[in-house]
């Protein structure tokens, strides 16, 4: 019975044993421990053990018995010791010789890793600088500044500039035109592995960037990459856009993420007569996809101060191409509460752009404007475009203050005083709110405006208006009224009429139904022509001028009406000699500035028009005693009459 169960056994050790389960132990050793049926004990001789007890579970059969002396099978015919037998020896020398790869292979991979992770030791890429900071300098024309360089393995494999400095201009001061704490560069390990680098990652940490404007107008920047170039006197002309620019070179570099964090950037204007500065903080860049063929995605958020104004650009634009050529444009740019959409192309050195905008508050532009308060301009629509230096508006459209505004010009850059033209067409405008955001005068005028406006000129700044500024226009203002004045009790008081009485004498405003007049802009003159002005009591013409420092000097022939003109001729018997077709007519003088306006009597126009009414008077007379129809003694009544009332007695 232990003969068969020790060939049963080995059956199952050579052919069953990697199908079934065996347990085996020594009868009285503890603990009991699970083997392998192929390996029932260690190189040892089993004649000088105890039995082996051995369970054998192959399905729901369990096998169990002792195990002595020597085991005989056909594969161990003379009952060779288990360990001594070449299948138990080949199965033993295979086990080992893999454990031996196995640590080998483990030693290996930790000696890589090490050496790997300690390259950035042992490669100091610092000693490269004396070759390529030259070629820098002289690209920049600035000194350069650069504190150490490293290689750096985790979390990618690359480069780390830290300490890096551009210096300014000399003629602008001593401090770093632009700084960063660090520029990082990393690169993709697949393409390095088969000798081609790809960029993958370039990220600037904490740049700062100073551009400063000198008394004479000319910035800092303006000597970049100029070597030999002494800093200009005044502003250059405005350069042509070059066709090479930083995005050109990522695209070439194919980066597939660029960005900034924490970056600062301030401007500084010392040319006007209360230095300015205005800083970008906490600045914000990531673009994304910045290869040939894609289209790349852009984020930029800052704070502006002072301002304290949150700035965001969100959006795609491309193809990228060799060339500047971008096909679309898709932006969105937000200054605090203010969103607008902005799309358009380039194509070489021109340009296309369409600007956007449901709603624009001032108040919440980054700017200053010519309104003492806020004000609200709806449905905003712009179409643009850039050829050369050459700067068109296409289009222009919003509303204002209930009117509906529209314009066209252009621009030619280039030049200190640059040359420009524009057309402009006002309708339903409320003029009232509209002057009282521009200025707060004591004279005012309101009603519905509407105008047509021409300009050309050369220049934007006050004495370049002045002097170039030229232009035609013409406004109309209807149902309306001019604030602060009442023209009819003027002219009445000029005249020292007593006991007329006005139905509106106490009122300080002017009613109007109309308010028409050409305008002719030249040499810092608005020259008014063909004034007309319908009110109920009268009707006014006239013209003058209108100086750019709000001087005046109008003349204005006030018409009144038939029942005024009798209550004024019953009172001043003068004011007979002035009237026309039952009409009084009084030329009045307005002069002084529109803030303080001062009225006087034409007394030339007066004294012509009293002539005239004493000439037709003459000749009326005369007329009469030529056709017999007057008698001497009625023309001496006559001419008494004429001087009482000429001299009012």
């Amino acid at each position: 019975m232990n003969e068969e169960l020790q060939k049963l056994l080995v059956f199952h050790s050579a052919f069953i044993a990697p199908r079934c389960c065996v347990l085996a132990e020594r009868v009285g050793f503890e603990p009991t421990v699970p083997l392998l049926g192929r390996m029932l004990s260690k190189h040892v001789d089993s004649t000088t053990l105890a039995p082996l007890r051995i369970d054998v579970r192959e399905g729901g059969i369990l096998t169990r018995g002792l195990v002595t002396g020597k085991v005989r099978t056909r594969a161990n015919p003379h009952g060779i010791d288990p360990p001594e037998s070449p299948f138990y020896t080949a199965e033993n020398s295979r086990g080992g010789m893999a454990m031996k790869i196995f640590i080998g292979l483990g030693v290996l991979v930790i000696i890589v890793v090490a050496a790997i992770f300690s390259l950035p030791f042992l490669v100091d890429l610092n000693k490269y600088q004396d070759q390529y900071k030259p070629l820098l300098e002289e690209a920049l024309n600035r000194k350069v500044q650069l504190q150490d360089i490293r290689l750096t393995i985790w979390p990618r494999i690359g480069a780390r500039v830290t300490g890096f400095a551009v210096l300014d201009d000399p003629a602008f001061g001593a401090t770093p035109f632009t700084s960063l704490t660090s520029l990082e560069v990393g690169v993709k390990l697949k393409p390095l592995l088969s000798g081609k680098v790809e960029v993958e990652d370039i990220t600037l940490r904490d740049p700062v960037i100073t551009v400063i404007k000198n008394k004479n107008g000319v910035l800092n920047v303006s000597t970049i990459g100029r070597a030999g170039i002494a800093v200009p006197a005044v502003p250059s002309r405005a350069p042509i856009p070059s066709t090479d620019g930083p995005l050109k070179i990522l695209a070439l570099l194919a980066v597939d993420r660029v960005s900034i964090a924490g970056g600062r950037l301030t401007y500084r204007d010392l040319s006007t007569a209360k230095p300015t500065e205005y800083v970008l903080q906490d600045m914000e860049l990531l673009l994304q996809s910045v290869r040939l063929g894609q289209v790349p995605s852009i984020h930029v958020a800052t704070l502006v101060q002072p301002f304290n104004m949150a700035v965001t650009l969100d959006g795609t634009f491309g193809p990228l191409k060799e060339t500047t050529d971008i096909d679309e444009i898709n932006l969105r740019l937000g200054l605090g509460k203010t969103e607008f959409t902005i799309t358009g192309k380039t194509v070489g050195q021109d340009a296309t752009m369409n600007i956007s905008s449901p709603l624009i508050n001032t108040a919440n532009l980054p700017m200053t404007l010519p309104f003492n308060k806020p004000v609200a301009i709806t449905d905003l629509k712009i179409a643009a475009e850039v050829k050369g230096q050459e700067a068109k508006l296409n289009n222009l459209s919003f509303q204002l203050f209930g009117g509906q505004v529209k314009g066209q010009g252009s621009v030619i850059a280039g030049s200190d005083a640059p040359p420009f033209q524009s057309t402009v067409t006002i309708q339903r405008l409320q003029l009232g709110p509209a002057l009282d955001a521009v200025a707060a005068t004591p004279v005012s005028i309101s009603g519905t405006a509407g105008a047509d406006l021409t300009l050309q000129g050369r220049g934007f700044s006050m004495p370049d208006l002045t002097k170039a500024l030229e232009g035609t226009s013409h406004v109309a203002v209807k149902d309306g009224k001019i604030e602060g004045v009442n023209l009819l009790q003027e002219a009445v008081s000029i005249l020292k009429v007593a006991g007329i009485s006005l139905d509106n004498a106490k009122a300080t405003a002017t009613a109007f139904s109309t308010i028409e007049t050409d305008l002719a802009i030249k040499q810092g003159i608005i020259n008014v022509q063909r004034l007309l002005m319908d009110s109920h009591d009268f009707q006014a013409t006239g013209g003058g001028t209108i100086g750019f420092d709000q001087t005046l000097n109008l003349i204005v022939n006030l018409n009144l009406s038939q029942d005024l003109s009798q209550k004024i001729a019953g009172a001043s018997p003068v004011a007979t000699l002035a009237m026309k077709d039952g009409r009084l007519t009084l030329p009045l003088i307005i002069t002084g500035t529109a803030q303080a306006p001062s009225y006087g009597l034409d007394s030339k126009a007066l004294t012509g028009k009293v002539q005239e009414q004493v000439k037709e008077k003459v000749r009326e007379v005369i007329g009469e005693l030529l056709k017999g129809s007057t008698k001497p003694e009625d023309l001496k009544q006559k001419g008494q009459d004429l001087l009482k009332g000429f001299l009012g007695r």
